[in-house]
């Protein structure tokens, strides 16, 4: 895909089946393991990522986010010689919102979020997979990856 961050084939529910990312994007949540998921409105302009923890997801954690294209200009403000970037419709500038934790579906824990923000750059996207490497700048060099399968 030529913009794969703007294709609509991104829209919907997807399991994080690989990451090099820390918990909770991993799917741990303290000592135990759950599903992660990210699911993309691209309408709204959010996602969530959700992870859940089995049995009937008496655990969850959700990290509400929104997000829109990225201009090219770095997190931290430190521009290449070479200039901007070509960036495409392939990154999106992610502005994270809140936190929240549950126990049987009664929050522990929330928190709200003032100006972090990341670089979610699509590297590949199809009915079935989504390759995202996502960092805290733009640049490749601290970016986490992300295998991801469609949830159906």
């Amino acid at each position: 895909l030529e913009a794969p961050a703007n294709s609509p084939l991104v829209q919907g529910s997807w399991i994080v089946d690989y990451t090099t990312a820390p918990p909770p994007s991993n799917g741990q949540l303290g000592p135990f393991s759950g599903i992660a998921r990210q699911v993309v409105s691209l309408q709204d302009g959010t996602y969530r990522n959700l992870l859940s923890v089995p049995p009937n997801d008496w655990l969850t954690a959700s990290l509400d986010a929104t997000w829109q294209e990225w201009d090219g200009v770095y997190l931290d403000n430190i521009q290449e010689k070479n200039g901007t970037p070509h960036i495409g419709g392939s990154c999106w500038k992610v502005t994270f919102q809140n936190l929240t934790i549950r126990l049987l579906g009664v929050p522990l824990f929330a928190q709200n979020f003032q100006d972090t923000e990341r670089i979610w750059r699509t590297t590949y996207c199809d009915d079935d997979t989504r390759i995202v490497r996502a960092g805290r700048t733009g640049r490749q060099d601290d970016e986490m990856l992300f295998y991801m399968t469609r949830e159906y």
